[in-house]
């Protein structure tokens, strides 16, 4: 994985806590997993597409997901009512927009992203088949857990 990459993505992720979830995160040890089972309920993924292609994803516990979306809102967490998977989806397409915003700045490269998708349940983990390399960001939010993955598929070089 190239630095560069992780350096925009974990600055795309700072800067969008700071500013929309009001919240500082601090970032732990990057892992390079082959599957995420952190315990999360709420996943949040927005891919994007051009000469590079992947997809970021966001992985929270329920009770962080409840946080981030009363913060967003502006409400205490026990009146979240329903909002939870469009804030975490926002939350998603703004770190992914910020990191495209960056990633173009520095490479010149532009992507088009899709539209976030979240999923909300218990038991599950993602795997990629295909051919990828991931990496995961761990960040701490106060007592929670939040962890920011970059897929990036093999660059087709033209």
């Amino acid at each position: 994985m190239e630095p560069q990459f992780l350096t925009e993505l974990s600055d795309a992720t700072r800067e969008v806590f700071r500013t929309m979830v009001f919240r500082e995160v601090t970032e732990g040890a990057r892992t390079g997993r082959t599957a995420v089972q952190p315990g999360a309920n709420v996943v949040a993924t927005v891919a994007f597409a051009g000469k590079t292609s992947g997809l970021v994803a966001v992985y929270t516990a329920f009770e962080a997901a409840n946080e981030i979306t009363a913060a967003m809102l502006g409400i205490e967490p026990a009146e979240v009512d329903g909002e939870l998977p469009d804030a975490i989806g926002e939350l998603a397409n703004m770190i992914a927009g910020s990191f495209r915003t960056r990633m173009a700045a520095v490479s010149g490269e532009t992507w088009a992203i899709s539209v976030p998708t979240v999923i909300v349940g218990r038991d599950f983990y993602t795997k990629y088949v295909s051919d990828v390399q991931r990496v995961v960001c761990p960040f701490q939010m106060g007592p929670h857990e939040v962890l920011v993955e970059l897929i990036v598929t093999r660059r087709n070089e033209q």
